[in-house]
């Protein structure tokens, strides 16, 4: 049995290389180091204008974008490159919950979630190998997941399967005043669950909250080379400034190699291609070289026997290599938000947003190994971000209050969609985001809260302009 359990985990690794590996077959970094080719200011649509490309590049795009906005359909179908959708899934295609490779909205107009807000599903674990070898069949990359229901919940099932649940939020309003007698009306989400299908969540079992991030400008933090990054590493904050960033590692202790997580809310993916699989995977219920099986559990029986989509000569996969890699192609060939021309407003706000400090982990520029600086305002390293944010839910070496500082270009652009900020999008506004803050964050959160209201609409105003 153990044999088994170490060939187990060996396999587990040997897909975490192929996951790496993988992704360079459509990875070209460019040799131009004008930041101009990969950034954009103009337009209603800031996260959707490609950058120039040669015509094998072209038609990968195209490709992608034909697998990330047409919509999948249910198995069995005539169109067999579109017909893996399910059997479990909360969207039908990627454009759902990245509008314009954006975001997307989170609530209704009655204030219950919409398919773009996913609720996770976690079991406490100490994240060690032990756990890893008495559970073989969990992938490496899931979290410990519920045992009826998995690692997060579908809200739609198709031909007879069921959904899983439908998800529901308590919102409960909290009033914080500011030291000059400003008040502002924070929300805090409460995430539930209604008509289950399977029965009741096992009794520990946490639902974590996760909006869709942008995907404008992957290209760029996917090209900065790990030294860079783990040159603001600080995990014992031994210059006592109260910030301890630190990186996110992928891979099992034992390994010789270290896979550096970069992507998503936790840093808990190390490029575009593993980040859109696991997506795929589950929104949308597409099985790819990551996920090979129907996220079906054991208690889902309908789950289990629902017809699968056709074998082509791509494979059994819904989402082939192939398919998976341009779809990965169309999201690394846009660019990159860019800040505009600040007007003086913005460029005092900026001054104040150096000053109070928020530039110890919104790192103002990253450069490319091939040296095209840009400005995510972001140092891709974990922060503990206090209790108000601890959401029951560690990934890889991430704790439960642990965060990627979260890239602020766009913001200007999300504020104008009326999309809301923080990975469980309970913050309407960046400053509901800033008064949220805790943790490492919480003396800069509290400079803050002390300047008079003219500097804080001041800061706001320069995050509007990135």
């Amino acid at each position: 049995m153990k044999n088994n359990a170490n060939k187990a985990v060996t396999k587990t690794l040997q897909g975490i290389c192929l996951f790496l590996a993988s992704s360079h077959f459509v990875y070209s970094e460019t040799n131009n180091t004008d930041v101009e080719k990969f950034t954009n200011t103009a337009g209603s649509k800031p996260f959707s204008h490609p950058i120039k490309m040669t015509d094998p590049e072209y038609d990968q795009y195209i490709l992608g974008r034909s697998f990330f906005t047409i919509p999948w359909v249910e198995a069995p179908s005539a169109t067999t490159a579109r017909d893996g959708l399910g059997p479990h899934f909360s969207s039908n295609t990627c454009a759902s919950c990245h509008v314009d490779n954006g975001s997307a909205p989170t609530l209704s107009d009655k204030n219950q979630p919409l398919r773009s807000l996913v609720f996770k599903l976690t079991q406490p674990s100490m994240h060690s190998l032990r756990w890893l070898v008495d559970n073989i069949d969990t992938p490496l990359h899931d979290n410990v997941p519920d045992p009826v229901y998995g690692t997060q919940v579908s809200i739609r099932g198709n031909g007879k399967v069921k959904p899983e649940a439908q998800t529901r939020l308590k919102i409960e309003s909290i009033l914080f005043t500011y030291p000059d007698g400003q008040t502002l009306t924070l929300t805090k989400f409460v995430p539930y669950l209604e008509k289950l299908a399977y029965g009741p969540l096992a009794a520990k079992t946490v639902i974590s909250l996760r909006q869709p991030p942008i995907l404008a400008g992957l290209r760029l933090i996917e090209q900065v080379s790990n030294e860079d990054i783990l040159a603001w590493e600080d995990p014992f904050d031994d210059n006592a400034d109260g910030i301890s960033g630190r990186a996110n590692w992928l891979n099992l202790p034992q390994k010789n190699e270290k896979i550096l997580g970069r992507m998503n809310w936790k840093a808990s993916a190390a490029n575009i291609v593993e980040q859109t699989a696991n997506a795929a995977a589950h929104d949308i219920g597409l099985t790819n070289p990551f996920f090979t099986d129907e996220l079906c559990q054991p208690a889902q029986t309908d789950c289990i026997v629902a017809p699968q989509g056709n074998t082509t000569r791509l494979g059994r996969l819904d989402l082939p290599m192939l398919r998976l890699q341009a779809i990965a192609s169309f999201i690394r060939d846009h660019k990159a938000p860019k800040t505009v021309n600040l007007d003086t407003k913005g460029q005092k706000g900026k001054v104040l947003f150096k000053a109070l400090g928020c530039t110890a982990c919104h790192r103002t520029t990253l450069t490319t190994t091939k040296g095209v600086e840009f400005h995510s305002y972001s140092d891709l390293l974990l922060h503990d971000m206090g209790n108000e944010l601890k959401d029951g839910r560690p990934e890889f070496l991430a704790s439960e209050q642990e965060y990627r500082t979260a890239p602020l270009w766009g913001v200007g652009a999300r504020v104008r969609a009326q999309h809301r900020f923080l990975h469980d999008a309970r913050a309407k506004t960046p400053e509901e985001a800033i008064i949220w803050h805790g943790g490492e964050a919480e003396k800069a959160k509290l400079r803050f809260t002390k300047l008079d209201q003219t500097d804080r609409l001041a800061l706001l105003h320069f995050l509007e302009q990135l």
